[in-house]
């Protein structure tokens, strides 16, 4: 096998890994693309720019809705298609590809829940949320976000689509809250975001609705085989993604669980991790 590119080194599953030449790559948010600020880093930048120069497809996969990311995008000049609210929907240029709203009573049981804990969460419908109460401690993260919430979930329609919904706790032990989560029957994981390092998001969506099944439908809009995809991530919410992509990639500062999960693991972010795979995607890219 060909000598690994500045900065790479074999990830868990390495032994697994076959190089073949990338048409779409995928590459997570919080972690990943952003730190504590709102925007990437000079070098991240320049190498995204090569990957599109090479020929590449270049999308998002994040956990965030698509207003919070379209800055970002346009940025980076990612066209897509891109996966977003941690695989409940798949945006392409032209629109919507596809969604996987959560069913309406397992959305009831939620808002039930978090009526009887006191539970500030988020609840999204496409580009936009209401929320449970206007929690000060919460207006960071509608910063983030990109926009205010659009209304409380008191007046929203039960028959709502939601795509997702989020329990946001700031300093609190999210482990009671996920069991509590989980124990009403609710598909719930866990992520945290650099740029709120006091909070924990814990994230309820469809049972189907993940990053890596979403990225199967992404990849196929951008016309690439699986084995065509390359996807780089941090979070455990990324090991779906890794799973499925013909070259799966693994900041340095991720948990041991997604380093092994990936055939290459870069530095990490503080380090200009995802540049340094951005650059080798590239280099790939073009032969």
């Amino acid at each position: 096998m060909d000598q690994l590119p500045e900065g790479l080194r074999p990830g868990g599953r390495f032994a697994q890994w076959r190089r073949v030449l990338p048409r779409y790559a995928v590459v997570d948010v919080d972690g990943t693309l952003l730190g504590a600020g709102h925007h990437p880093t000079v070098p991240a930048i320049a190498a995204a720019h090569a990957c599109r120069a090479a020929g590449l497809q270049l999308g998002l996969a994040t956990g965030r809705m698509p207003a919070a990311v379209a800055e970002l995008a346009a940025t980076l000049r990612a066209d897509g298609p891109h996966v977003v609210h941690n695989g409940a929907e798949v945006w392409a240029a032209g629109g919507l590809l596809a969604a996987w709203p959560l069913p309406v009573e397992a959305a009831a049981r939620m808002r039930r829940l978090c009526a009887q804990r006191r539970l500030y969460a988020e609840f999204y419908l496409g580009d936009g949320y209401w929320v449970s109460e206007r929690l000060p401690a919460a207006a960071r993260h509608w910063e983030l976000l990109r926009k205010a919430p659009d209304g409380d979930v008191v007046d929203l329609d039960e028959a709502a689509p939601v795509l997702k919904a989020t329990v946001i706790l700031f300093g609190e032990d999210p482990a009671p809250v996920l069991d509590a989560l989980r124990a009403a029957g609710l598909n719930c994981g866990i992520a945290h975001a650099p740029a709120l390092p006091e909070a924990s998001f814990l994230n309820v969506t469809h049972p189907e609705a993940d990053k890596g099944r979403a990225l199967a439908v992404a990849a196929a809009h951008a016309g690439a085989a699986m084995d065509e995809v390359v996807a780089v991530g941090d979070g455990l919410n990324d090991l779906s993604m890794l799973a499925v992509v013909g070259t799966a990639i693994a900041m340095g500062q991720a948990p041991e669980a997604v380093r092994a999960a990936a055939h290459l693991v870069v530095p990490e972010f503080d380090a200009d991790g995802v540049a340094h795979a951005l650059r080798a995607i590239a280099a790939w890219a073009s032969g």
